[in-house]
């Protein structure tokens, strides 16, 4: 096989792919490339909602461990010690 049978036979496997891709995304849509999207905002768990740190003090007031009260919140066990010493929660 030549040079040039190589270079036909690669130009008709990118030809190929092109095609495949394009009848692809006509019939799914246009799957976005990972490296081109931007990352998405992380949602912020804190304390600044009135109700989640009176949970907080109403859950320690009723002997939860730290590890139960972030169990319920969703956050980590260092988070709520975190907030217990900021809060001066005991």
């Amino acid at each position: 096989m030549t040079t040039e049978q190589e270079a036909e036979i690669g130009r008709r496997m990118l030809a190929l792919a092109r095609s495949e891709r394009n009848r692809h995304n006509a019939i799914v849509g246009r799957v976005p490339d990972p490296k081109i999207t931007k990352a998405k905002a992380r949602v912020r768990k804190g304390t600044r909602d009135p109700k989640r740190l009176a949970l907080i003090k109403e859950m320690v007031s009723e002997g939860f461990s730290n590890t139960e009260i972030a169990g319920e919140l969703g956050v980590s066990d260092s988070s709520i010690r975190y907030w217990r010493k900021y809060y001066n929660i005991k």
